[in-house]
């Protein structure tokens, strides 16, 4: 599934890659706010990540958005890296917490492996100052390496510099809400449903509700999950649709921050659409019972989820709808 989502991102263009990028850190909701900065003025941030309302005199993280054709390499990553170090020199911010490297096709072999040792990275940073770096920070300007300019970068700390693969980004934007609307409704499988021997407590309205549909079978009164030990068809049938509803339940559970807000609300409420004409023609309690699940499982609702939900999700909605207290059986 992710090869041609990998070759449709690197395919993007600078900006492309940046709301991207954006899209990436806002979605993981780990920060106070995000903000893309690229562009002219930008001090070398592209997309930051702030800890606070301090902003960049706090807490907060940068991401250097490279695309290009090729592998990022060495000697703009040191460009860049001596950026942000001249930038806080200056005092326009205080040395973000992080400053992570991204690029679509990762940085090359050799800033692969100074990025893993900072005390190389800061060498070559140094080393090539004068060269790559002192007549990019300020346009029309050259900043040389010296005196207090030089202390600060000597002692700058280089284990901030790191960079994140484009596997590493999109096995994090995939579970942002921004990844299906994104990449067409690509989500990935949902979390399998675990149901618990004992009813729990939160299980109660929709349980209680098939109980009533028990009863009217059996002809008794079956007011409790433990009276059904008599009733061994029912108590094997309570059991199924207790599977139904916590496969539901994790279905929800799984796509609650991968969509956008209101998606899975309204997957419910098209299933609800699907079922409602259906049971209001049925008489028994059973019969609604039987008809709202025949209807869900077959229901095609207009969702990004559509694809992700099989035949036992849909039919465990109608359980959640139940305890919503949406649906009856018993009329």
């Amino acid at each position: 599934m992710l090869a041609p989502i990998v070759k449709l991102v690197r395919a993007y263009d600078a900006v492309e890659w940046e709301i991207f990028i954006s899209e990436w850190q806002t979605g993981l909701q780990g920060y106070h706010a995000v903000k893309r900065l690229g562009g002219p003025g930008d001090l070398g941030r592209d997309v930051i990540g702030l800890c606070s309302s301090d902003g960049c005199q706090g807490l907060w993280d940068t991401y250097q958005c490279k695309h290009y054709e090729k592998a990022l390499g060495l000697p703009r990553a040191c460009e860049d890296a001596g950026k942000i170090i001249f930038h806080a020199f200056r005092q326009e911010f205080t040395p973000p917490r992080r400053c992570s490297f991204v690029a679509p096709k990762g940085p090359d072999t050799a800033l692969r492996d100074m990025l893993l040792n900072p005390a190389k990275f800061r060498t070559e940073v140094i080393a090539t100052w004068n060269t790559r770096v002192a007549g990019k920070v300020v346009e029309g300007e050259k900043h040389l390496l010296t005196g207090a300019l030089a202390a600060y970068v000597d002692a700058y700390d280089f284990t901030s510099f790191t960079y994140a693969t484009l596997d590493e980004i999109l096995d994090d934007h995939r579970r942002t809400a921004y990844w299906a609307s994104r990449f067409g409704g690509q989500l990935p499988p949902p979390n399998p449903g675990h149901t618990p021997a004992a009813v729990a407590p939160e299980e109660t309205v929709y349980v209680g509700k098939l109980l009533e549909v028990y009863s009217e079978q059996t002809g008794v009164p079956i007011a409790r999950v433990d009276d059904l030990s008599a009733h061994a068809q029912w108590g094997d049938d309570l059991q199924k649709q207790r599977v139904r509803f916590y496969d539901a339940e994790a279905f929800m559970a799984t796509y609650r921050d991968q969509t956008e807000p209101g998606t899975i609300e309204s997957f419910a409420d098209q299933i609800l659409d699907a079922i409602d004409p259906a049971i209001a023609l049925a008489r028994s309690a059973h019969g609604r019972l039987s008809t709202a699940l025949s209807a869900a499982g077959q229901a095609s609702p207009a969702s990004v989820l559509a694809a992700q939900a099989k035949i036992r999700v849909k039919q465990g909605v109608c359980h959640q709808l139940a305890n919503a207290d949406r649906v009856t059986w018993k009329v």
